[in-house]
């Protein structure tokens, strides 16, 4: 019961630090956002790019399974 109640003040701690960093060094935080987002959508380019070509790689087979069946 105590770790439980420990963790929630933990957890309120590090909220209210982050909170309290974000409003003191606001312009840093608005140049890592600056600097990260570019960076994840190159990330999430690739993995679409990656998780497209193998649905449409499978849709291939899977057709040609069919054909190939049917003749």
């Amino acid at each position: 019961m105590t770790s439980k109640i420990l963790i929630i003040i933990i957890g309120l701690a590090c909220f209210v630090l982050g909170i309290w960093g974000i409003v003191l060094w606001w312009s840093y935080f608005i140049k890592a956002l600056m600097a990260a987002v570019p960076a994840f959508l190159i990330l999430l380019g690739v993995i679409l790019i990656i998780f497209g070509y193998s649905e449409l790689k499978s849709l291939l087979a899977e057709r040609k399974e069919k054909k190939e069946e049917t003749t």
